[in-house]
């Protein structure tokens, strides 16, 4: 995930005593758990610090020096946090240091052998090995989900084993529902939509324990956010969106407002909205800082080919290509680059190169499977056997019709999509399909979930 640094405002209210109760532990969250850089900043600038006292129920307030907390435990010693902070910082300073050698040592192992290394030895038992280990999964998110989610189990598990922070559970909370909301949009992208609802349910009860951190919500709203637009429940997946919106309005985030302007834009495509959602993709691109994620340059402008695509506006769409190969090259996966091989194979199809548009779906179908991608891999066959009506091979669609069903039946689906497909393929028993019922089959398959979908900033 992209690294933000703290609003240095935050940390002149900190040293003029004005900072609120929230705001500390977001300033506290920030330079234990996010930024060394930020950190070392603090670091000069406390030495000049006046002492305070933070009032649980509020603010801060200027207090002279050496005043006492009074028994009932009503206000803490700004002294106090901030002795607590520092060596905070410096065990976790150390630790950074240490985390890529230690993480190196563990992947040396089987996975097996690694949680037993985690569970006997301490010196795996750190913060900031455990974020490592969540960066390493996302990462993998975009390559091998399943895959990806081991790591992220694993990490979950790791974080049991450290032992409560300076500032307690609740930072704890906040990695473990972080872990299980990696989880949850693994499981969405390989369609276990009822694993991933499981999952977060856990990552929200987990969240409610946490340091409160906005944009920790912001993070498990975006990605619930996703779920929901794979199960077609747009308005659900728009109103969390708006709300993601405003917490990095508030924030000032713009960067990660402009990713949330990408993700509105997948359900305007959603809802066959293109012309809109060409116009949020173009926003988000403008409102994005293309340094910190240079994936999103690719993400932006393979929707904006997808929305002509689909419009049938097919030469516009295929003007992209060239641009669009080579970002994907510089910062796309596998995955992506299969996506895009199945876009220019409807946009092939539509331009009449039928044989050209044949090789890429059948390309693209052979790495689903090697993927262990199955509904996309019996997505894209709906795909090849448009191709193979208007050519007329109904021999071809006949086995198509029979390697596909099973698919979808092993799938965590909605039933309108096993309807359908069950008529996709009586249709071609009875040597009865045509193109408009394969379309038909096309929307309700999408609708669940299918066929090249715009590209997110999140592993999709």
């Amino acid at each position: 995930m992209a690294q933000r640094h703290l609003d240095p405002r935050l940390l002149d209210k900190l040293l003029r005593g004005e900072i609120s109760q929230v705001e500390a532990k977001e300033l506290a969250w920030h330079l234990v758990e996010a930024c060394p850089d930020c950190a070392r900043v603090a670091d000069l600038e406390w030495l000049v610090t006046p002492e305070a006292e933070i009032d649980v129920g509020g603010g801060v307030s200027a207090t002279p020096a050496g005043k006492q907390v009074g028994e009932e435990g009503d206000s803490i010693s700004f002294d106090r946090i901030r002795q607590r902070l520092q060596g905070a910082l410096t065990l976790l300073s150390r630790q950074r240091e240490e985390t890529q050698g230690l993480l190196e040592e563990l992947e040396r192992h089987p996975i097996e052998r690694q949680r037993l290394l985690v569970r006997n030895n301490t010196r795996f038992q750190t913060l900031p090995l455990a974020e490592m280990l969540l960066d390493r999964a996302w990462r993998l998110g975009f390559e091998e989900p399943s895959r990806a989610e081991v790591v992220a189990e694993f990490a979950a598990e790791l974080v049991d084993w450290i032992k409560p922070s300076p500032f307690g559970e609740e930072m704890l909370n906040d990695l473990r529902a972080r872990a299980w909301a990696f989880r949850g949009n693994f499981r969405r992208i390989t369609s276990d939509f009822r694993g991933a609802e499981e999952a977060f349910r856990r990552a929200e009860a987990l969240q409610a324990m946490g340091t409160g951190d906005l944009l920790e919500q912001a993070r498990l709203l975006g990605l619930r956010a996703t779920l929901f637009r794979d199960q077609s429940r747009l308005e659900e997946a728009g109103e969390i969106l708006r709300k993601v919106a405003q917490i990095y309005l508030v924030t000032e985030e713009t960067h990660q407002a402009g990713r949330t302007m990408i993700e509105m834009g997948v359900l305007a495509f959603r809802e066959q909205r293109y012309e809109k959602a060409v116009e949020l993709f173009e926003r988000g691109l403008e409102t994005v800082d293309s340094n910190q994620e240079p994936r999103l340059l690719f993400v932006g402008h393979y929707n904006m080919m997808l929305c002509f695509t689909e419009a049938g506006r097919f030469g516009q769409a295929m003007a992209l290509l060239p641009k669009i190969r080579r970002l994907t090259a510089e910062s796309g996966s596998r995955f992506d680059l299969l996506r895009l091989r199945w876009t220019e194979g409807d946009i092939l199809q539509g331009l009449g190169h039928e044989s050209r548009a044949e090789a890429a779906y059948l390309e693209v179908r052979k790495g689903f499977v090697e993927q262990g991608l199955s509904y996309d891999a019996a997505s894209v066959t709906l795909s090849l056997a448009t191709l193979y009506l208007r050519q007329g091979r109904h021999a071809q669609i006949k086995q198509l019709a029979v390697e596909m069903l099973p698919i979808f039946q092993s799938r965590d689906l909605h039933q309108e999509a096993i309807a359908a497909l069950l008529l996709f393929r009586r249709a071609v028993e009875m040597e009865n399909l045509t193109v408009r019922m394969i379309e038909e089959v096309s929307e309700v398959v999408r609708r669940s979930q299918g066929k090249p979908s715009p590209q997110s900033e999140e592993p999709s």
